[in-house]
């Protein structure tokens, strides 16, 4: 199978197109385990939830659009929205996610803003 970048993400409805030399970080929600050590030498796991988490990804920002304005809406709402990732090889994640970080920060040169997403759900469709 092929690998390669993302193409798109959906946020809240509003597509946005990704940047083709990014190198997209994905994490599924779970949990993550520490092991834990007792005095007499013994261990056990101790288990932590985690969010699900999309990183290192930049979308093409679109002033006609006022997408910075969007992104900063999505940013000040109080609670997850809907998104789903297009990956190149047809490849769809969704969740339940919300936007983390400065993540409404354009780099006016080229048009790219990077964003992350941090939430209870995603997953492969």
């Amino acid at each position: 199978m092929a690998k390669g970048p993302a193409e798109s993400i959906t946020i809240a409805e509003r597509r946005f197109a990704c940047n083709a030399d990014d190198d997209v970080a994905i994490q599924l929600p779970g949990f993550t385990n520490e092991t834990r050590m007792h005095g007499d030498g013994g261990a056990h796991i101790s288990k932590s939830r985690k969010p699900g988490n999309i990183s290192n990804l930049n979308v093409y920002i679109d002033s006609e659009r006022d997408d910075l304005e969007y992104l900063q809406e999505i940013t000040n709402r109080l609670d997850f929205v809907d998104i789903s990732l297009t990956l190149c090889d047809g490849t769809v994640y969704s969740g339940s996610m919300q936007l983390i970080g400065d993540s409404t920060a354009e780099g006016t040169k080229e048009g790219w803003a990077p964003i992350e997403l941090e939430g209870p759900t995603l997953e492969k469709q």
